[in-house]
């Protein structure tokens, strides 16, 4: 092979690869806020929680709705209208605040051997068994792909019960209890559903970064009633995260669906 065309296999396999282990969340210039106090408001990519402004969210985002208790407030269009820049809010209600968003699915094809990769990676074994069974592993994956992602804000330091609303969406983190009432040191429960059925014996993730810095990535699986304990072991930016893959219905135009969760918050 020529050199030209291995420096092109190694670029196209480098990019292939940042496409894939990226993470995704939506996060605050602040989650501690004060009854209407102006803050920023972005969506993230990044590998090992490691911030790039999510590109083209003009194009990519469904739907974000802002949740308090019982009212529920679509907010797409301030999301759409700055596109990648940073939306600038404010919250009147004291409490908590849930920012749910849902992307619209992207299309990517990858190489089989780092697909397998992502896959073992991000503990997809359903789909790492169907390509072994089905000879596919020499194959390359056509995947469509989508965002579902949570942010919860408080407003005056007012905890209420807005961290635990199910948005309806394909795939839901719900934590158990406040994050912000539970302790450093303690655990922080979580119910992972998918298609509105509990995702169970499945891997997530939990993060946490200070100042630049990440001090947890941490591995956990749910139990057969799809409950997972976290621990919370530091002070910082959360983030619990997970990856679900299923097959593509429609196989003329892809194999797989993904969808990528996560869920944010500071302690």
């Amino acid at each position: 092979m020529h050199l030209s065309k291995k420096l092109l296999l190694l670029l196209t396999l480098m990019i292939s690869s940042m496409v894939i282990a990226h993470e995704f969340w939506m996060a605050p210039s602040k989650y501690l806020l004060k009854q209407n106090e102006t803050f920023g408001f972005n969506c993230y990519a990044g590998e090992d929680f490691k911030e790039t402004i999510w590109a083209k969210r003009k194009e990519r985002t469904l739907q974000v709705f802002q949740y308090h208790l019982s009212t529920k407030k679509d907010i797409t269009p301030a999301f759409k209208e700055k596109d990648s820049l940073s939306i600038r809010m404010q919250i009147s209600e004291k409490g908590n605040h849930l920012i749910a968003l849902r992307s619209i699915p992207s299309y990517i094809e990858l190489d089989p051997t780092l697909f397998k990769t992502y896959l073992l990676e991000d503990g997809m074994m359903n789909i790492v068994e169907h390509r072994k069974k089905n000879g596919l592993e020499n194959k390359r994956s056509r995947e469509f792909y989508q965002r579902c992602a949570k942010s919860l804000l408080i407003v005056d330091g007012i905890r209420d019960t807005s961290y635990k609303i199910n948005t309806g969406m394909p795939l839901e983190i719900i934590p158990q209890q406040n994050p912000y009432a539970v302790k450093v040191t303690d655990s922080l429960e979580v119910f992972v559903s998918f298609m509105g059925k509990a995702l169970v014996h499945y891997q997530l993730r939990s993060w946490c970064k200070k100042d630049g810095k990440l001090l947890v990535k941490a591995f956990y699986k749910t139990n057969a009633k799809g409950y997972a304990k976290i621990p919370i072991s530091s002070k910082g930016e959360w983030m619990i995260s997970l990856v679900k893959m299923e097959l593509h219905k429609a196989t003329n135009k892809a194999d797989y669906d993904s969808y990528w969760g996560s869920y944010t918050f500071l302690k």
